[in-house]
């Protein structure tokens, strides 16, 4: 069914929130023929995010649309208008919700979790009573009860034909990066309040030589403390056994090609976590910091899920302030060698499910 569907996006956490909306839209476009209008009020970020509308449609369509007023934004025939992470619809659309003759299919898509009760929450329903608007909730997870995860088709695929032929040493090399044979790979993608500078310290005397693969704004200050300066993008800094290397920001097609490339993966918030769950590599995840360790109970629930081993549980633990960072860090380099299966275990796993857009798509139709 060709249906056509308005995204409502507000950017609160850098690149985060716009990286998921511009993934929903383009696979609902692109795999499912739908008409798609994201309606953002930074769309500056999605061309460095590498958007292309027209070109990414397949046999659908995208139009992007800046929100730059309120009183600008009206209805345009959507069967499905979706408020991304409670994105509130300005009074043209709140209007078309609660008394329009054909009014739309309201959804509110709700950021990821592990915790249990997302199961119980996800395709609830709730009635405005100032207008009688009906809202549902589509809440993105990881077991069939949920909204499942944006993954698109053939991902799979690409991944093991990059990583087992010979493109993932050429991507290295037309990037400047050339890692010696014994050297492992690391990327960093964090938010400020990781023990960035202990771990530097910990890698430049540790038994294992690590290349740190850090993009553009990130660890700043982590940076400096450590070398005395933030390098440039391209430049490389050595100390005894670290490497740090700036890259520069990539799209997310080439941000998927240095996740597949890398021997461990450093990721934060959403977008990153889910895209490094899909590498099948090793990987330490930091949530965004929330007040009264709301942010600790989200992480122990997917290590819940996730059952890896105890250094694994130790290593995002500590790294997101939870825990002696020095002890796991050893702890986890130490067994990092026979950590792969887990990850690769967890990575199929998740892999054998739905994704996201086909139960977004089929949890529409069922309602229309």
């Amino acid at each position: 069914m060709t249906l056509a569907a308005r995204v409502l996006c507000r950017v609160v956490d850098n690149f985060g929130d716009a990286g998921v909306c511009w993934r929903f839209v383009r696979q609902l476009a692109r795999e499912h023929g739908w008409r798609m209008r994201l309606t953002i009020d930074r769309p500056d970020l999605l061309e460095r995010l590498g958007a292309q509308p027209e070109a990414d449609a397949g046999r659908g369509a995208i139009v992007v649309e800046h929100w730059a007023g309120d009183a600008a934004t009206r209805p345009h025939d959507e069967d499905i208008l979706v408020s991304a992470f409670g994105a509130e619809p300005p009074p043209g659309l709140r209007a078309a919700l609660a008394g329009a003759p054909r009014r739309p299919l309201w959804v509110q898509l709700e950021y990821l979790s592990a915790e249990e009760w997302v199961s119980s929450h996800h395709g609830l329903r709730s009635k405005k009573p100032r207008d009688g608007a009906v809202e549902h909730f589509y809440y993105p997870g990881f077991d069939a009860r949920s909204g499942g995860l944006l993954r698109e088709a053939g991902l799979f695929a690409a991944r093991d034909a990059f990583v087992t032929g010979g493109a993932r040493r050429a991507w290295l090399a037309t990037r400047g990066i050339a890692p010696d044979p014994e050297e492992r790979i690391a990327t960093l993608f964090c938010y400020p309040q990781a023990p960035v500078v202990c771990w530097f310290r910990l890698l430049r005397t540790g038994p294992t030589r690590w290349r740190v693969l850090v993009p553009e704004g990130v660890a700043d200050a982590a940076l400096a403390r450590h070398f005395g300066r933030a390098p440039a993008v391209g430049q490389v800094l050595h100390d005894a056994m670290l490497t740090v290397q700036r890259v520069p920001f990539l799209s997310q097609d080439e941000y998927d090609r240095l996740l597949w490339s890398a021997d461990l993966n450093l990721v934060r918030g959403e977008d990153s976590w889910v895209r490094a769950q899909w590498a099948a590599r090793p990987f330490l995840w930091q949530p965004y910091r929330q007040e009264e360790g709301v942010h600790l109970r989200k992480l122990r629930a997917f290590l819940h899920r996730l059952q890896g081993c105890g250094e694994i549980d130790a290593a995002m633990l500590a790294w997101s302030g939870e825990g002696d960072w020095e002890c796991a860090w050893r702890a986890f380099d130490a067994q990092f060698d026979g950590l792969g299966p887990d990850f690769e275990r967890w990575s199929a796993a998740l892999g054998g499910q739905q994704d996201l857009c086909t139960r977004f798509a089929e949890f529409c139709i069922e309602r229309l």
